[in-house]
């Protein structure tokens, strides 16, 4: 048997894991997509849906358990005010709770570390007005400038990113679109052997193409065999 290794043929590349996020408590899953370069052939081009917009909250209170309450009241302002505004969906993320501290540099002096470090995303979709991550995160930003924050608390935006509701909805198109990519390299190359497909049970993959665009695709590899 003669194995022929096609061009879209994958190497040994780790990829990261999908970054899901919750739109709500029964809501679809939302995809943040990747940076990470594609390296399969087969993939569909499509507008996202959102941006996602990380807010990080953190209180510079030195009492710790006051730092962990006006965090808390931090959080359900942001809630409140994005249900008031009613065009952003939100999302919770990660909470992070320790003891202030503070320590030293060797270059910078003594700096403190916050006792309570909470991030909420705030997910803007995309309108026949709001076109592109720009204007997107110009919302999301005024949003958050206008917070009237309880006693030390502050928040800062983090890696705006694009995202997709419920990626796993274009399988089909994608299986497709492979199956089309078979049938058209075994005509190129004349063989009539069996095709290996491997990483078709995996995730659906969103990757940001542009401030509008992502592709979706999966991590898959294929091979063909003919014998002599």
């Amino acid at each position: 048997m003669k194995e022929f290794l096609l061009a879209s043929a994958l190497a040994l590349v780790v990829f990261p894991v999908v970054a899901g996020i919750s739109s709500g408590s029964s809501g679809p899953l939302i995809v943040v997509a990747v940076p990470e370069p594609r390296t399969v052939a087969s993939c569909v081009v499509m507008p996202a849906d959102f941006v996602s917009v990380p807010v990080r909250v953190t209180s510079n209170q030195q009492d710790t358990a006051l730092a962990y309450e006006e965090s808390r009241k931090a959080i359900d302002l942001i809630r409140q005010k994005v249900k008031e505004n009613g065009q952003f969906r939100i999302s919770p993320g990660v909470v992070s709770l320790s003891q202030h501290r503070s320590s030293w540099g060797i270059s910078s002096g003594s700096w403190s570390e916050p006792a309570a470090s909470a991030e909420i995303y705030l997910l803007v979709p995309f309108t026949g007005e709001r076109t592109n991550i720009f204007q997107a995160g110009a919302e999301a930003a005024r949003l958050v400038e206008k917070l009237d924050l309880p006693g030390k608390t502050r928040c800062e935006l983090g890696h705006l990113q694009l995202a997709v509701e419920n990626p796993e909805q274009y399988r089909g198109k994608l299986l497709a679109l492979i199956s089309d990519e078979i049938k058209q390299t075994r005509d190129a190359m004349a063989i009539q052997g069996a095709v290996h497909v491997q990483g078709l049970e995996s995730s659906v993959m969103v990757r940001q193409a542009d401030d509008r665009q992502v592709e979706l695709y999966l991590n898959y590899s294929l091979s063909l065999t003919s014998e002599k």
